[in-house]
């Protein structure tokens, strides 16, 4: 791990070198978002001196630390100290998540004009069943999204791998099937896993992520990836949950020939069933 490292070579480090580390090891949560250039300009440094403290580590760039760096921030989480300094700004200093949030949408936005994103449409269109799943706290959002996206077309199944609920799972090889895995930190170990089973099998993947590197593990081209750190003291799931939306909003765009007798059957068995005023 990068702070190991660092303490093995601390006492051979030049002065430009140690301002670096120090600025490092202060901004740990940061990294993900910097590239050389920046890292150099707000740790005070040259590029070089990016270049020669991470050679000394050990690193084949910074792309290989932000990696380790991932790993580091999806086992720490909740222990990580840090997060309690997003509490002690000002109530009214919110400036900057607000900011951030606003960020993560403009990205979404453009995703959505991406030509991946009408693959994406047109995987979870063309199926015949569509399975969603979620690990841990992430499991409720997974779950209402299964529910929303049942509401305007038929096949759609949550899976609860936690509770040993997987029949319909088995059968998916005999159909036109397509599984959506919602994941962030710091249960992607659990997610890699069931995403790399469902390459396996030759299973069409739909992955919505956190940015903490899901993706160096799945190779499906069917991945939408949201900023999650947003200077909040638990990560955004905000992004997430809208880009959940629009894409329940396209399945509902495409399928509006039927949709119209799907809704109306829906309100036929709410009002029998009494289930709202």
């Amino acid at each position: 791990m990068f702070s190991e490292k660092l303490e093995s070579q601390l006492n051979e480090l030049p002065p430009a070198e140690r301002t670096l580390a120090a600025y490092i090891q202060a901004n740990l949560d940061d990294m993900v978002f910097e590239n050389g250039e920046s890292l150099a300009r707000k740790s005070g440094v040259s590029p070089n001196t990016v270049s020669r403290f991470l050679r000394r580590l050990g690193y084949t760039g910074l792309k290989s630390l932000k990696e380790e760096l991932r790993d580091q921030v999806r086992v720490q989480s909740l222990l990580n100290p840090a997060l309690i300094a997003r509490v002690e700004r000002p109530g009214s200093d919110l400036g900057e998540p607000i900011g951030r949030e606003i960020e993560a949408l403009l990205d979404l936005a453009k995703q959505l004009e991406s030509p991946r994103w009408k693959a994406m449409l047109d995987v979870v269109d063309a199926a015949e069943k569509v399975f969603v799943c979620g690990f841990q706290t992430v499991s409720g959002l997974a779950e209402d999204f299964s529910n929303r996206l049942a509401l305007v077309r038929p096949g759609v199944e949550f899976l609860n791998l936690y509770g040993g609920v997987m029949g319909p799972w088995l059968d998916c090889n005999k159909e036109r099937s397509c599984l959506i895995l919602v994941d962030i930190a710091p249960y992607a170990e659990a997610g890699i896993t069931f995403a790399q089973e469902c390459v396996r099998r030759d299973a069409e993947l739909v992955v919505f992520a956190d940015e903490y590197g899901i993706a160096q593990h799945v190779t499906t081209p069917h991945l939408i990836t949201m900023q999650t750190k947003t200077g909040l003291i638990l990560e955004s799931t905000g992004g997430l949950t809208t880009a959940l939306n629009f894409l329940v909003h396209g399945i509902a765009s495409r399928r509006r020939g039927e949709l119209k007798q799907r809704l109306q059957t829906y309100q036929e068995r709410v009002r029998a069933l009494k289930l709202y005023r």
